[in-house]
């Protein structure tokens, strides 16, 4: 919101200072200091790229090293605007790919709320109706008291134990999903995001007025820890080397499809390589939506299945003991 507003007055015709203190009055309390503290920089003669670099936690690098070939290229409005689209979009994939998860993750939490709910509040009215009966439980009738009596005398332990797991699951799980997500037999979901995400970055840094060189060290600078920075160093030597841009593509293992590979083939002979990689990046993303879908389509039956499973397993575990007793009931 900040850049595409910052972007239309600029486009407007009003100087940057005015710009940032009519900003600072429309927007929010929460981009209110934001907006103050640029402004009391520029006052000073400090220049926005510079001014957003003191605004770290706000402005990533990427905003920073575009802003500053907005102003060279003398296109800030524009180069804002671009930001702003990107952004946009990015914000969009990652809703998209919450909103899949999300039903998964519920079906999982309802599950284990059932479960509970069951150990802890129904199966002691069972116990004490077998008692009564003069059933004693055996097998896995004992495992589940044991369990319901471990969960009732220890509530604090328990609470701290599922903290503790959940924050283990969280730190395990995100690479063991990134190692899943590489793997091709698993639809290389992780490989795929990246390459739209690169493809994207690079068509919007060079449609900013920077060299390919220095776009593919700012890319490989928002791109740490994914797994490609080897990929992307080894592209710009290549490319420091005066290199053709697709020879240098095309030796990068792992960064991008053929299809793609095709599209910077045709960009870099017509001239349109920026066009090109967006569209790259449109069927990259039509592609992974389209997995994900799928992915989806085939995890939610099983999910319902093992709940189901494992919710009956414990219930004939439970009811187990009342069924032999009324079987054995004379007619």
């Amino acid at each position: 919101m900040f850049l595409r507003q910052l972007a239309l007055v600029l486009q407007s015709g009003l100087p940057l200072l005015q710009a940032m203190e009519l900003l600072r009055q429309r927007l929010d309390k929460k981009l209110h200091g934001v907006c103050l503290h640029l402004y009391q920089l520029l006052r000073h003669g400090t220049s926005l790229a510079e001014a957003m670099a003191k605004e770290p936690k706000f402005f990533p690098e990427l905003t920073v090293q575009l802003v500053q070939a907005g102003e060279l290229s003398g296109q800030l409005g524009e180069v804002l605007e671009e930001l702003a689209d990107y952004y946009q979009q990015q914000e969009q994939l990652r809703s998209f790919l919450f909103k899949a998860a999300l039903y998964p993750l519920l079906l999982l939490a309802a599950t284990f709320g059932v479960l509970l709910f069951f150990l802890v509040y129904v199966l002691p009215i069972l116990v004490s109706v077998y008692r009564g009966m003069h059933i004693r439980p055996t097998g896995g009738m004992e495992l589940l008291l044991q369990v319901q009596g471990f969960l009732v005398g220890n509530p604090m332990f328990v609470v701290c134990l599922l903290v503790v797991m959940a924050l283990a699951l969280r730190a395990v799980g995100k690479n063991l999903l990134r190692w899943l997500g590489r793997r091709s037999w698993c639809g290389n979901f992780y490989g795929l995001l990246y390459e739209i995400r690169f493809c994207k970055l690079l068509a919007l840094l060079l449609e900013s007025g920077l060299n390919i060189t220095v776009a593919v060290q700012t890319i490989a600078k928002t791109m740490a820890d994914t797994g490609f920075e080897q990929q992307l160093a080894l592209l710009d030597s290549r490319l420091e080397r005066g290199a053709e841009i697709m020879t240098c593509m095309a030796g990068t293992r792992g960064l991008l499809s053929p299809l793609t590979l095709d599209l910077v083939s045709v960009g870099a002979a017509t001239g349109c390589l920026p066009a090109m990689l967006r569209e790259a990046a449109r069927i990259g993303q039509q592609d992974l939506e389209t997995k994900i879908a799928k992915l989806r389509e085939i995890i939610a039956p099983l999910l319902l299945l093992a709940a189901a499973v494992l919710i009956a397993a414990v219930v004939c575990t439970v009811l187990g003991p009342l069924l032999e007793l009324l079987s054995a009931l004379p007619q």
